[in-house]
């Protein structure tokens, strides 16, 4: 009998990718007050809100949320390569690439993939 629901390594790739979201939608909404630039925050805020969408699409077993999920972590890896080698900033450059690539591992792992080809 096949199984409609998720493995455990992507249900908790998806709870970290909503994570991320709602850091995003955070950090826009801290924009908002602080820098009032309307092009930025609002970028960031709709970039958060997607991001947290796929993440909770994913976590509750909405297998096209996948792809989503997969982009948002490979632009994170190059946002984590501008900022930790191009911008000289591995404090900031090194976290970002681990819980990208932490995602990448959860939701591209055997299980997740077979799952998904369900």
């Amino acid at each position: 009998m096949l199984s409609t629901s998720p493995p455990r390594s992507v249900v908790v790739a998806a709870l970290v990718c909503a994570g991320e979201g709602i850091a995003l939608f955070v950090t826009g909404a801290v924009l908002l007050v602080v820098e009032g630039t309307p092009q930025v925050w609002a970028f960031v805020l709709l970039l958060g809100l997607g991001i947290g969408a796929a993440g909770v699409a994913l976590a509750r077993g909405t297998r096209g949320a996948r792809g989503p999920v997969v982009v948002a972590q490979l632009i994170g890896l190059g946002v984590a390569f501008y900022a930790g080698v191009t911008s000289g900033r591995p404090d900031l450059g090194a976290p970002i690439a681990v819980l990208c690539l932490g995602v990448l591992a959860g939701v591209l792992t055997r299980a997740g993939r077979d799952w998904a080809e369900q």
